[in-house]
Order: C-alpha cells, then sequence, then structure tokens
C-alpha cells in the first residue's frame, strides 16, 4: 500500500514538473503589407491565395490534430527558401517549422507542383496561341514567324552521382544544364531540366524538338545562338554576315532573341536558390531539376500576375561555342528565305 502511495505522489509531482509543449506560430501572410509578401516570397498575395487553393488538395494536413502544420505555411516556407536561396534550417525557424517539417513540406509542394507542370508551361499549339506568339516577337524588331526564343542556362550543383545528368563547365563546376524557351513576354513555355555537355544535345533529346521536326507547329521557328546547328524550324545568327541584309538579320534576331537571355537572369534574380554563387546546393541532381522547373512555373505566375523583378546579369561559366558540324541545307535555304523576304 506504501508503494502504491509513493507511486502515486511521484506521478504527481512529475505530472506538475513535465514541461508544457510550446508550439511556435506558423506563418501566414495575414497582417503582412503587399511590398513584404512580394518581396519575400516572390508572389502577391492573391497569387499565393490562388496557388493556395490549387495545391491545397495535397498539401492540407491528413491528420486532424490541432498543432498539425496547416497548407499555407507549407507554401509560405518553400516559397521563402526558393525566393532566398538561404538554408533549409534558417527557413524552418521563420516559418515556425523544424528542420525536418520544413524536409517534408519542401517535398510535397515540390510533388504538387510538378504535378501540375502542364498547366503553368505551355507551348503555343493552337493557331490562335501560335498567332499571337508570333505577333508578339514580330513587334520586337520585325522577325517573322518566331514561335519561340531558346537559351540554355546552368545551375551549380554539388559534387553529383549518377553522372548523367550532370555537365562540366570550363572550369570544372559540376552544373546542371537548363534549357529554356520563352515567348515575347518573358513567359517560359518550355523548360528542360537535364544536362548535357552541349547544349543543342539537350534539345535534340527533347520532345519539343520532335514536334518542331514533324512540323507540328506549322510554318515557324525558335531562335537560338550560335551553339545550336541551324535547322529549318531553329534560326542561328549568320556567323559572318557580309551583305546588308545578313546585317539586319543579325541585328533582328539578336533583339528578339535577347527576351530569353533577360528571363533567364529575371528567374534567378527571383529565385536565388538558383543563383548560387559560393557553391551548389546539397540536392541530388532529379530534386534539383524538380526545383528549377517548379520556379519557372512560380516565375510564370508572378509574371501573368503582372509582378515585376528586375534581371541581374547571368554570367554562365559554362561556355557557348558556336556550334560544330555539317550546315543544314533544309536550314540554310529557310534562313536565306527569312533574309531574302524580310530583310533585303
Amino acid at each position: 500500500m506504501a508503494a502504491v502511495i509513493v507511486a502515486r505522489r511521484r506521478h504527481r509531482l512529475n505530472k506538475r514538473l513535465r514541461r508544457e509543449r510550446i508550439f511556435p506560430t506558423r506563418v501566414n501572410i495575414f497582417g503582412m503589407n503587399e511590398p513584404e509578401i512580394i518581396d519575400t516570397y516572390r508572389l502577391s498575395s492573391n497569387a499565393i491565395l490562388e496557388l493556395l487553393d490549387e495545391l491545397w488538395s495535397d498539401l492540407e494536413p491528413a491528420t486532424k490534430r490541432s498543432h498539425a502544420i496547416p497548407s499555407m505555411a507549407k507554401l509560405l516556407a518553400v516559397l521563402h527558401f526558393l525566393a532566398s536561396g538561404s538554408f533549409q534550417r534558417t527557413v524552418a525557424v521563420h516559418a515556425g517549422l523544424s528542420q525536418s517539417s520544413f524536409s517534408s513540406a519542401l517535398s510535397q509542394v515540390l510533388n504538387a507542383m510538378s504535378r501540375r507542370m502542364n498547366s503553368h508551361i505551355q507551348f503555343p499549339h493552337t493557331p490562335a496561341a501560335l498567332k499571337d506568339t508570333k505577333s508578339g516577337f514580330y513587334a520586337l524588331a520585325d522577325f517573322p514567324n518566331v514561335i519561340g526564343a531558346i537559351d540554355c542556362t546552368h545551375v551549380k550543383l554539388a559534387p553529383p552521382s549518377p553522372i548523367d545528368y550532370v555537365c562540366r563547365n570550363h572550369r570544372s563546376s559540376h552544373m546542371l544544364s537548363v534549357q529554356v524557351v520563352c515567348d515575347s513576354e518573358g513567359i517560359i513555355t518550355n523548360v528542360v531540366a537535364k544536362a548535357s555537355v552541349k547544349d543543342n544535345l539537350i534539345l535534340q533529346n527533347s520532345a519539343l524538338f520532335t514536334k518542331l521536326k514533324d512540323g507540328d507547329y506549322g510554318e515557324g521557328w525558335l531562335l537560338g545562338d550560335s551553339a545550336y546547328p541551324l535547322q529549318p524550324f531553329l534560326l542561328t545568327p549568320v556567323l559572318n554576315p557580309c551583305t546588308p541584309g545578313e546585317h539586319c538579320y543579325n541585328a533582328a534576331h539578336s533583339r528578339t532573341r535577347s527576351i530569353v537571355e533577360h528571363t533567364c537572369g529575371v528567374l534567378k534574380s527571383r529565385f536565388r536558390c538558383l543563383d548560387r554563387n559560393k557553391g551548389g546546393p546539397v540536392y541530388s541532381p532529379q530534386k534539383l531539376a524538380q526545383i528549377v522547373v517548379v520556379c519557372c512555373m512560380l516565375h510564370n505566375i508572378a509574371e501573368r500576375h503582372g509582378l515585376e523583378h528586375e534581371a541581374t546579369v547571368v554570367e554562365e561559366e559554362h561556355q557557348h561555342l558556336p556550334h560544330v558540324g555539317l550546315l543544314n541545307s533544309a536550314g540554310l535555304q529557310a534562313r536565306a528565305s527569312v533574309i531574302q523576304e524580310s530583310f533585303p
């Protein structure tokens, strides 16, 4: 009997001494002013709420516990992480999450966004969309029938495995190559986040290349720099222009294609996780590729909501050397026709 009494007293004492669990305050946008929201998350409050509504079914906690992490806290934590390029632990503390909770939220948000990629990144394919795209590009520098501007940018990566996804630049850094196609408004219409030694190999192994080659988009072409091979559907600059028409063609080509360079600069400036000057993020190539695609989706959401962002100068460590190979006769003929008809 005495032992039971002692046990009960000990239990009551431990109960009094037991520290009450403290739950951190979860982050949300209510109470923040609009400029602060845009600066922290790169999206406006309306854009965030629309995105939250779209992802809600994937992010809402399955448990009914009173302290389960709400979907808004998960989304905001990931947006802050992508925008700031800061460490996970730092962002987690700011969001009121533990390190493990943030890691789980990151995977949840990335997977939820990836499943909706086709809703936010679409290459123009209908007659009306193609016509609007061509008109937008023509307004830049009178270059006809342009359906996209293409370029390749690079994201630093921690020493990788497997090597298939990775290229080394001329300074022997590990890089993830990212092919970006955009329209005249800087909206990304196609992205391929797989690495290759040369830019043109990424294109040649993409679904976009097959559709362009098969003529799925009718009479129209991409504009690429000299690192890409000249094709009937991909026009590159004349390397050694001689005639006034070739000089005019190159000038219009450069002014029109510059939109994709600007877009890559805005993308990396808007989402600092893609612009690490002191080493790459410690993720697998597959995970980093997923992060890149999600950043492109968020970039499009921001642009469609009219959120402007200054572009940083993208200094690529990977050299864009002129393509060396057999000249494509059909491509030469297509380029010559454009020069003759539009830049006499």
